[in-house]
């Protein structure tokens, strides 16, 4: 049976880290992977161990896309006003009659590769070129849903045009059953495999962040708008307000770097706050941070607070998309409102102030990491979603 996994790219996100994580660990005795990308992709050559071919549509940069509109975007956890919602519509529309030669493109490609099966590894409103495409094609699709969506006529369209929703936490299957469509909808969590951290360069890191009696908090991210990266330096402000020897780092680059640094110096943080830029020793920066942080608007379920977890870090995060699932308030982890710095420098100086007791969550955090995002298990349970939609094709 021949799968393709379709990704938009452009960057090498939580999605695609997600794809090669299941390419590692799935059957491949009964199942024929191949991975089409949108657009060049740096890292896309890490499928090439486990995927028979591995190719982009397009050479160019990828156009601005509904996920980069902040009106449109912006309220997805939200109930959005009248005109955020008709906005919102009419850039998906936009958006679709765009990218509308595209459709005939992968129509060709699914075509000439004989596929079984189209797997839509971004969520599935990304993509509705490819559910088009499929449809036209004859193919079945299994679509991943990583973010939320927002009920729209196009949404509702598309979602019927897969033979199956996979979401990455219970809340999102939760919603997208209570529209009623006839989809079968079921969540597969991501599995997580994690390189072993250098402890010694992150002795060396953390020495060079935070001075030898202060404390480090510390995230992973894009610098964008969902990240929600000016509401930690806000929270931050008040943190070494009530905590001068507390420092902060953010591990990652994105279009916000200006705007961030910008707010630092105006909130008089610059040698307390630090923007360390892209970072491929993720495990060891981990390693190095008291405290790990997530202060998205909105997300799936983060694979770097799971990686953090396993590190048995204390956690901070934003009661967004399926947070709520591995954060158990006092045992493993502690909950907030997104959008609200205040809350959040409060719940970081509430942890702050229970370091033993922190000491002892970690053996339960790592438990708790582990059963969830085991690589195994979410690839096995991946391949019967993928063997059952291939199998009931009627």
């Amino acid at each position: 049976m021949r799968i393709l996994h379709v990704e938009v790219g452009g960057s090498w996100g939580g999605s695609a880290r997600a794809l090669e994580v299941y390419l590692a660990h799935c059957d491949r005795s009964r199942l024929y992977h191949d991975a089409l990308f949108f657009y060049s992709t740096p890292g896309a050559e890490q499928l090439a161990p486990w995927a028979g071919k591995v190719w982009t549509l397009y050479d160019q940069s990828p156009k601005k896309t509904l996920a980069g509109v902040p009106a449109a975007r912006r309220l997805l956890d939200r109930r959005p006003r009248r005109w955020d919602r008709f906005l919102s519509g009419a850039y998906e529309w936009a958006g679709l009659v765009r990218n509308w030669r595209q459709v005939n493109r992968l129509r060709t490609v699914l075509c000439s590769g004989d596929y079984d099966l189209v797997h839509v590894n971004n969520t599935f409103s990304y993509q509705a070129t490819t559910l088009i495409a499929a449809r036209s094609a004859g193919i079945p699709v299994v679509a991943h849903v990583r973010n939320p969506v927002r009920e729209s006529v196009l949404s509702r369209r598309l979602m019927r045009m897969a033979k199956c929703l996979v979401t990455v936490n219970r809340h999102f299957e939760e919603q997208l059953r209570g529209w009623g469509l006839p989809v079968s909808v079921q969540t597969c969590y991501d599995g997580v495999e994690m390189a072993a951290p250098d402890e010694q360069a992150a002795s060396v890191l953390r020495a060079s962040l935070v001075p030898p009696e202060g404390v480090l908090i510390g995230s992973v991210g894009r610098l964008d708008t969902q990240k929600g990266y000016e509401d930690l330096v806000r929270a931050a402000r008040i943190v070494i307000d009530a905590r001068p020897t507390v420092r902060f780092a953010i591990a990652g680059a994105g279009p916000l770097r200006a705007r961030l640094e910008s707010l630092v110096a105006e909130l008089d943080l610059v040698d307390r706050f630090h923007l360390l830029g892209f970072r491929d020793d993720v495990p060891t920066f981990l390693a190095a941070l008291d405290l790990f942080v997530s202060s998205s608007l909105w997300e799936g379920l983060p694979l770097v607070v799971l990686e953090a977890m396993l590190l048995g870090k204390a956690v901070v995060a934003t009661d967004v998309g399926g947070n709520a699932e591995i954060m158990i308030p006092g045992q493993t982890g502690d909950l907030v409102p997104p959008g609200k710095p205040d809350a959040m420098a409060a719940a970081l100086l509430a942890s702050l102030g229970q370091k033993d007791m922190l000491a002892r969550r970690a053996p339960e955090v790592r438990r708790v990491a582990a059963a969830l995002s085991d690589p195994h298990r979410s690839a096995q349970n991946f391949d019967e979603i993928l063997y059952g939609a291939m199998n009931n094709r009627e």
